[in-house]
């Protein structure tokens, strides 16, 4: 409800202070103490960067009149999604949680097809894509250097060149050749971005993606996100990277997904933030 999602965009700030205070997060660099602990925070350098992709004509990704449900569910779907995604594209999702923010995330990258509508993409688009389950999903025995290797030949990297992009991302060196089955959720993400980042996107879907960094690799990723000439779509609750992603007005919008339903937001990101916050301070009042 929208008392959940005022909760949660309101708590960022005293979230990331104490982050902040911590320093670094120990899925940065290492989960142990002693030797192996992770850089201070003086040494730590992080730097994402999702490279220029290559030009296509608009529009990349086109969603016309769509609805979509679940079989056998009656009780959720969306109905008449209208939305075009271009380069330079930057859209925030927000809304209730459960009210089908990631179902709308897999309509646009693909993974879920309309029941009504029409979904149409163009046939050379790269998308870069950031979800839980793909974290989740990396299990495997190689190690990160490895696994990239293996999957972006295309990149002609030699491992000393793939190590210093897993660097960039915040995976401290000790962690590049041991095993990802062994590597927790946090150094799992770094190397999903790096593999994002070999993708060469032509969009980025990232739903979540903060939750696994600490400040210093959130503002990174916000600073990469600015800077990335492609279409950009996110969902977070992170309001330091919603309003950096809005804060062209001429070529960003809000999206809210409620009731099954998605409408674009009449102002920023920092208006709907500051919407929910009077919502919520008024129901406590009425309380």
């Amino acid at each position: 409800n929208a008392k959940q999602d005022a909760d949660k965009v309101r708590d960022n700030a005293a979230k990331a202070q104490a982050k902040k205070n911590r320093g670094p997060a120990d899925d940065a660099g290492s989960s142990t103490l002693g030797a192996n602990q992770p850089q201070k925070w003086s040494d730590y350098t992080v730097e994402f960067h999702f490279p220029e992709p290559s030009e296509l004509a608009p529009p990349l990704i086109q969603i016309i009149d769509v609805d979509f449900k679940y079989p056998g569910r009656d009780d959720f779907g969306l109905k008449d999604v209208n939305i075009g995604v271009d380069m330079g594209s930057r859209i925030a999702i927000v809304g209730p949680n459960g009210a089908g923010k990631t179902t709308f995330m897999n309509l646009l990258s693909g993974d879920l097809v309309p029941t009504a509508g029409e979904s149409r993409r163009s046939h050379k688009l790269r998308i870069g894509r950031y979800a839980q389950h793909f974290v989740d999903a990396l299990s495997f025995d190689e190690n990160p250097v490895e696994y990239l290797m293996s999957k972006f030949p295309e990149a002609g990297l030699k491992p000393e060149g793939m190590r210093a992009k897993l660097g960039k991302f915040g995976l401290a060196g000790q962690h590049h050749l041991t095993p990802i089955c062994k590597l927790s959720g946090g150094q799992k993400a770094r190397v999903v971005f790096t593999a994002i980042s070999l993708m060469q996107p032509h969009i980025l879907l990232l739903d979540e993606p903060t939750n696994h960094l600490d400040m210093q690799s959130i503002d990174a990723l916000c600073d990469a996100v600015e800077e990335f000439p492609g279409g950009v779509i996110v969902i977070s609750h992170d309001a330091q990277l919603l309003s950096r992603l809005c804060m062209d007005e001429e070529r960003s919008q809000v999206l809210v997904v409620e009731d099954g339903k998605i409408r674009q937001y009449n102002g920023d990101f920092e208006d709907y933030r500051n919407e929910l916050i009077k919502e919520i301070t008024a129901e406590l009042d009425e309380d």
